[in-house]
């Protein structure tokens, strides 16, 4: 008996284990984990998944409208991805999440309160639609919907990185558009978080593993507190 028991207990401990539960308030940048070839489940707690917003092509969700949850699944052979999730109060969480090559667990997101300060419902959502607009602006050579400006200006990163900024969209969110060429003698792989610094909201890498000499756009998004 103590043996069946202990068996269940274990096995009940297994399962708490797989569940990521990310506790934090709207706006803030939680880390997780997502299985490269299986769907992970995505549910807010207490509230039903809105919208999940990021880089086009680099993920697949498939919503279960009925239960307020999203399924996730990777696109892309990137090691991490950037996420918005949204509720149905227009409240977004962004999400940092590494691509992994084990089962898929699930992710339920527990929002904090902040004393003294109330959201303006639908306002995450006009900001998400404003941070896709300036990623596909800085996407598009031919058909931009925001002004940017050209630049060629070599910014230091690492000692065996060329990093130069190509196009800059200032504005509430400013965007900045990147080329990184892989100046060593051996293949670079680029992580997202490598990348992040203050203020910064979103970061989008159209090829995250260099071979020796290859380049790729990096693009970056972030707050403007000057405007």
């Amino acid at each position: 008996m103590n043996k069946i028991l202990l068996t269940a207990l274990l096995a009940a401990s297994l399962s708490a284990s797989a569940a990521q539960v990310l506790v934090g308030k709207p706006d803030d940048t939680l880390s997780a984990r997502v299985s490269r070839s299986e769907p992970t489940l995505i549910r807010i707690d207490g509230h039903r998944v809105r919208r999940i917003f990021g880089a086009e092509g680099e993920f697949a969700v498939t919503a279960d409208k009925e239960a307020g949850t999203a399924y996730l699944k990777p696109t892309t052979d990137k090691p991490t991805l950037s996420i918005f999730v949204s509720d149905e109060n227009g409240r977004t969480w962004k999400l940092l999440l590494s691509v992994t090559d084990g089962p898929s667990d699930s992710i339920t997101i527990k929002g904090r309160s902040v004393a003294g300060t109330s959201l303006a419902p639908g306002k995450d959502v006009a900001r998400n639609q404003l941070i896709k607009r300036v990623l596909l602006s800085l996407q598009s050579d031919t058909e931009a919907e925001m002004e940017a400006r050209a630049t060629n200006e070599i910014v230091p990163l690492w000692t065996e990185a060329l990093f130069v900024l190509t196009r800059v969209i200032d504005g509430p969110l400013k965007g900045e558009k990147y080329l990184l060429t892989n100046m060593s003698a051996n293949a670079m792989v680029i992580d997202e978080r490598e990348l992040y610094r203050r203020q910064v909201i979103a970061i989008s890498i159209a090829k995250p593993q260099l071979a020796p000499g290859e380049t790729t756009e990096v693009f970056v998004i972030s707050e403007n507190p000057g405007e």
